[in-house]
């Protein structure tokens, strides 16, 4: 049912005038970043479009079609996901679920198991990079097959961005001939990755990034943290559930005392302060932790900004008002200038062979941007 669906209200409300109006595409594209529910709302979609008994502009959960699309095993609903190799793969009747090895069909299952009863999981099988062209052939062999009496024939390929060359082009003999019965819904993070011809083809849907509040409630129901501290992991994840899901497994308010502790080393010139507030960022190596590191050190740089031009309600560090308050009578900063440099040093963490050096780099352009008031 659409309460699942964390956000994206005027989507789901396109989408229940579409049915209503039973002027149904072909074909569409959701897209949108990762994480904001792309998957989640073409299989309620799914649902809505073949239910037996929808109410009040919900699918009602209990019929059959319902129920065996919400395990993702109907026979007039196929998810398409990324798959490894598997065997035979170049002959046109092989069914790629069938072929995979015994070991990666086995983690299959259970990630798809993850997956029905959690939309917004993202299904995670090695070496599975591409959308095998076996798997578009499959759907070019069910899509014309009898449907189940008023039903339609419904094909959800997440991640489109996925397809290769070979599988593009064979989706898109099958979108230049659809036959009527049927919906294919591509999800993609990544819609300039998909041939201009499949583009043209589909009907195109926009998810945005979801608000902050949304992502907050999230985590009060997922997590014991407080609404203080729902708040500011909200703010790391950018509006995005998966996101969201990753930074929860990390203790980041640990961290934000991390870089609050740096900060104040910086201003006040503590040299050996500053060494080992780095090498509490860095010591592990882990590159996601120097982004996260650069990430609270810019919100809470926005957040003092806020405070001191009267915008409290967008603060997310409301547990630091006080501190916020202190540091921006104390000193005076340029906000856009740092942040704009660590949005731009958050992208060379991945290509950077000594993690330590860059957050040095960091120090030494904060050094030069904050300064007392009284200088």
């Amino acid at each position: 049912m659409w309460d699942k669906i964390i956000g994206q209200n005027s989507v789901i409300e396109k989408l229940i005038n579409i049915r209503n109006s039973g002027k149904i595409a072909h074909s569409y594209i959701f897209y949108g970043i990762d994480g904001v529910g792309k998957d989640a709302v073409a299989i309620e979609f799914a649902k809505f479009i073949n239910c037996s008994n929808p109410v009040n502009n919900n699918a009602c959960d209990e019929c059959h079609s319902c129920r065996q699309i919400s395990t993702l095993s109907s026979t007039d609903f196929k998810f398409i996901t990324a798959l490894p190799v598997g065997r035979n793969e170049s002959e046109s009747n092989d069914d790629p679920i069938q072929t995979m090895k015994e070991d990666d069909y086995k983690i299959y299952l259970s990630e798809l198991k993850e997956k029905s009863e959690n939309n917004y999981y993202k299904i995670n099988l090695q070496n599975a990079n591409n959308i095998r062209i076996s798997s578009i052939r499959q759907i070019k062999r069910e899509i014309y097959l009898t449907n189940t009496k008023d039903k339609k024939k419904i094909f959800i390929i997440s991640d489109a961005d996925k397809m290769n060359l070979q599988s593009s082009n064979s989706l898109l003999k099958i979108l230049e001939e659809p036959p009527g019965n049927s919906l294919i819904i591509l999800t993609t993070s990544r819609i300039n990755y998909l041939l201009p011809t499949i583009f043209g083809r589909c009907q195109k849907i926009k998810f945005d990034s979801l608000s902050i509040n949304d992502v907050k409630n999230y985590i009060l129901k997922v997590s014991s943290y407080s609404e203080y501290e729902a708040l500011f992991y909200a703010g790391l994840a950018e509006g995005s559930i998966s996101k969201c899901d990753e930074i929860l497994k990390e203790d980041y308010l640990s961290l934000r005392e991390t870089v609050i502790d740096l900060l104040r080393a910086i201003v006040s010139g503590k040299k050996l302060i500053i060494s080992a507030e780095i090498k509490k960022i860095t010591g592990t190596k882990s590159k996601e932790r120097v982004k996260q590191s650069l990430k609270i050190l810019n919100i809470w740089l926005r957040d003092a900004f806020y405070l001191k031009n009267g915008l409290e309600e967008k603060i997310i560090n409301k547990d630091k008002i006080e501190s916020l308050e202190k540091f921006f009578k104390s000193f005076k900063f340029d906000s856009y200038k740092i942040i704009t440099s660590s949005e731009d040093l958050i992208k060379e963490v991945d290509g950077n062979q000594s993690l330590e050096l860059l957050m040095y780099k960091k120090v030494f352009e904060i050094r030069d941007l904050i300064k007392p008031h009284s200088a």
